[in-house]
């Protein structure tokens, strides 16, 4: 991956450290797919989405985490503080953590992906979990939005570069 700016490091870093207190996570997102490619050189990564193993005990480890570095928690805009009330949180998909400039969403439902599936099966990219290539790649098709788009058209160029035969 080619360097990019200050905040892809505090978010590696981040995700370095999750990691080795134990959280389990698949990264995804335009981060996931420029460590993947560097089709994506310059453009910004406006957030870190994670996809965690959906269990109690790793939500509320990555919350805990996230809040004793200073994380600012919350769902749907509304402040939430470890221990999450794991209860309140069904049908609400994630939790938003900011710190300044930077956001993180942990999710932790999703309509239509198995996230425990999604985890176990991530692919090790830069010493880090990430969402399946296809998988990462057939979410953004599902989603459809212009930047998603974007980001596939993007791929399709990148497949096709010179050195890729």
């Amino acid at each position: 991956m080619s360097p990019g700016p200050a905040e892809h490091a505090a978010y590696l870093a981040l995700l370095h450290r999750l990691e080795a207190q134990g959280v389990a996570f698949a990264l995804t997102g335009s981060l996931a797919l420029r460590l993947y490619m560097d089709a994506l050189e310059g453009e910004p990564v406006p957030d870190c989405d994670l996809f965690l193993a959906p269990s109690p005990d790793n939500l509320q480890r990555w919350a805990r985490l996230m809040a004793a570095e200073g994380w600012a928690l919350a769902v749907w805009d509304v402040p939430v503080t470890p221990p999450l009330a794991l209860e309140a949180l069904r049908g609400r998909y994630y939790v938003r953590a900011r710190q300044g400039a930077l956001v993180v969403d942990g999710t932790y439902e999703h309509d239509t992906l198995d996230l425990a599936e999604a985890v176990a099966q991530a692919r090790r990219v830069a010493g880090l979990p990430l969402l399946a290539w296809e998988t990462l790649l057939g979410l953004k098709r599902e989603r459809g939005s212009a930047r998603d788009l974007l980001h596939l058209a993007q791929v399709e160029r990148w497949r096709r570069g010179p050195s890729r035969g």
